[in-house]
């Protein structure tokens, strides 16, 4: 390697030192990021939510309720997207004066959420990029949201879907026509009797996953054919009245006041017992027919062939004289 060669290896190195230096700029803080509220929501055992509705959630023995306009138990991922809402980014901030609020559309907030010390007010949007307007104090915020729809939903979209808690093992499945009881044993009883009790495993399960498409609020209390279910050690069971069972499945609980929509599929599911399906032999012919669509044959080496039946050659003919 020639002194020219290592020459222009040093230079070029001190231009790389140089410019790692302009870049890394020592003693230049970075940015600071900036929330619209810098208070601690994960520990919150309260949400408020005014919008068209004035809705409220609570934290009890580790879950969220949702306590007013009226009392359900709520969706917990929603309730945790509202938690994280004060840490969203603010693209830029500016000092905000009553006399402004008209000019933002914060006069009449869309939304205000309230969450400890974090109280925020969401405005319109700027017409330019769309970014909303957000009041925390006497600070404007823009930022870009994907959440708006959260905050302007009704109390019902808030609601958990599922009909049963997540920690309710029902030990008494009460339906038109059936009465299912669990036995110490772990076995099921059946009134009247019936030999599909093999098939409770699969409407417990039914039950236990069982999800609304879509929940609605009832001001007056449902008739019909009841299903009830209960729950061992003194939890409090669960009852339903049957609305109508198509096209759809539509469940109403009167002592919270909601009606439940399921899928059609549903009303077999969750309404009837069925016997399981015997597992069934796979069909030889089928076999066959596979085998022969891949042209592979597997033969035992010792199994001995039928030799083929050789035809009679034609009697050679005796040469003329």
């Amino acid at each position: 390697m020639n002194d020219k060669l290592l020459l222009n290896l040093a230079l070029l190195g001190f231009v790389l030192l140089l410019a790692g230096i302009a870049f890394i700029e020592p003693g230049k803080e970075e940015p600071k990021v900036l929330h619209l509220s810098e208070a601690e929501t994960d520990a919150a055992t309260r949400v408020e939510l005014r919008n068209k509705e004035a809705l409220v959630f609570e934290k009890r023995d580790g879950r969220w309720w949702l306590t007013s306009p009226f009392a359900a138990p709520a969706n917990e991922v929603r309730i945790r997207q509202l938690l994280e809402i004060p840490r969203t980014e603010s693209e830029a901030q500016y000092p905000l004066k009553n006399e402004e609020l008209a000019k933002y559309e914060l006069d009449k907030p869309k939304a205000i959420l309230t969450i400890g010390a974090a109280k925020l007010s969401f405005g319109g949007s700027d017409p330019l990029d769309m970014r909303r307007y957000v009041q925390a104090g006497d600070t404007l915020n823009l930022v870009n949201d994907d959440f708006f729809h959260h905050l302007i939903a009704s109390a019902t979209d808030f609601v958990d879907k599922k009909l049963l808690p997540d920690d309710g093992v029902p030990d008494q499945i009460l339906l038109p026509g059936l009465k299912a009881t669990l036995g110490t044993d772990g076995s099921w009883t059946l009134e009247p009797p019936n030999d599909a009790a093999a098939g409770m495993s699969d409407l417990v399960t039914a039950w236990r996953g069982a999800r609304a498409i879509e929940v609605k609020r009832t001001e007056q209390p449902a008739q019909g054919d009841i299903v009830r279910i209960g729950f061992p050690n003194g939890k409090p069971a669960v009852e339903f009245v049957i609305v109508q069972r198509e096209p759809d499945l539509l469940l109403t609980r009167n002592d919270w006041g909601l009606q439940y929509l399921l899928s059609a599929e549903s009303t077999k599911q969750l309404l009837t017992l069925q016997k399981p399906e015997p597992a069934t032999a796979a069909d030889p012919a089928a076999a066959t027919e596979e085998e022969d669509e891949s042209g592979e044959h597997e033969f035992d080496e010792d199994m001995e062939m039928p030799l083929e039946e050789e035809e009679d050659e034609p009697p050679l003919k005796e040469p003329a004289n």
